[in-house]
């Protein structure tokens, strides 16, 4: 009988048996592939995920400082740069290894074996693999948005709450990417609907994607080579794809025993895609309220906490998203055209200021008929 169970060994759930481990424990980690291994990601680590952890990351996982961000909206193109970091691009798999390893040197334990199906019972959880059962006191669910274990608490998403990215990572040499990009992330609206397209400078290769709601981004696979190719990339490149959640949206994160964290409860920036500080952040709460209060409270409190933590900050990342793709023309021109508003913006990514900050100052100077619609 082990006090935590944890389905997945990314951040979330390296986060949550991570803290719990720390109290004293006995906490088990059920992940179905060896680490490290390859996660599809821009890979852009911010500010926020930086500051909920209580180490620090090593020099050879942080790839690139960005101090800066470059905007298209068509013919529109608009660069700001600010005088601190603003994120750190690192590489998915080296990241969330290192995570994973920090959690085990806490005293969790690591078995690579895919968690199949759970029972809740009155005292415990019975967790079931391919090759046996076993029993916790709590299980956290980590495992992201596409396996299917998350169903159980709060059914499958919907197309217009999913989003679906593609993802190649190119070879290149660092002198060429310094000179094309710097410390800059290129991001591209329009040509994902619901989305954008992004070129991330990493240490010898771009990361190259493009990401938008299931309901709207009709043929990815070809949006993604028009993408490549109009940036000068070959349009014949391995792709990697996956789902993402639009965060947001109401959802159930809980129930008696069981707790979602990251992906798999949908705590992901609607407008940007970003969710590892999320999934470190809501990872660690799952594993705080485990060990702190009693049973009975755990998933009451758990939410709570959530909502205290980020849940007003992803409502009004919502409320921002649906804003800008309800006028697109209007509003993705504004932000690759007016450079106080994008110098704001990219303020939330350095967490400088909030969703609610931004939208406070940003509503006054939209047009109410614009409001209305939305």
């Amino acid at each position: 009988m082990y006090d935590l169970i944890v389905a997945g060994a990314g951040p979330a759930g390296s986060a949550a048996a991570r803290e719990a481990a720390l109290q004293g424990l006995d906490v088990l980690i059920l992940e179905k592939e060896s680490f490290p291994r390859y996660k599809p990601c821009g890979g852009a680590l911010s500010r926020r995920a930086i500051s909920l952890l209580d180490f620090t990351i090593p020099d050879d996982i942080c790839e690139r400082t960005i101090t800066g961000a470059r905007v298209h909206f068509r013919d529109n193109v608009l660069e700001r740069h600010k005088g601190y970091d603003l994120t750190t691009l690192i590489t998915r798999s080296s990241f969330d290894h290192y995570l994973l390893q920090k959690s085990l040197q806490s005293g969790a334990k690591i078995e690579t074996e895919k968690v199949i199906d759970f029972q809740e019972k009155d005292d415990w959880v019975s967790v079931r693999t391919k090759g046996e059962i076993r029993r916790g006191r709590f299980l956290v669910i980590a495992c992201g948005c596409q396996d299917r274990l998350k169903n159980r608490i709060q059914g499958p998403d919907r197309k217009e709450t999913t989003g679906v990215c593609l993802v190649a990572e190119i070879e290149e040499d660092d002198r060429r990417i310094q000179e094309r990009l710097g410390s800059t992330l290129d991001i591209h609206f329009g040509v994902a609907q619901g989305g954008y397209g992004w070129i991330f400078p990493h240490m010898g290769y771009y990361s190259v994607g493009i990401g938008g709601l299931c309901s709207r981004l009709s043929h990815p696979r070809q949006s993604m080579r028009q993408f490549l190719k109009k940036n000068g990339f070959p349009d014949d490149l391995r792709l990697s794809g996956h789902l993402i959640p639009q965060g947001g949206n109401k959802r159930q994160i809980s129930r008696g025993r069981v707790l979602l964290a990251g992906d798999a409860a949908g705590f992901v920036d609607p407008f940007m895609g970003e969710g590892i500080s999320y999934a470190i952040s809501s990872g660690k709460i799952a594993g705080q309220v485990i060990g702190e209060v009693h049973a009975h409270q755990v998933a009451r409190t758990y939410e709570k906490r959530i909502k205290d933590d980020f849940g007003e900050e992803l409502r009004y990342a919502l409320f921002f998203t649906k804003m800008m793709h309800s006028f697109p023309d209007i509003f993705l021109s504004i932000m690759a055209c007016e450079d106080e508003i994008l110098d704001r913006y990219i303020d939330i990514a350095a967490a400088r200021i909030s969703y609610k900050d931004f939208i406070r100052w940003l509503v006054p100077r939209i047009p109410m008929s614009l409001l209305r619609a939305i």
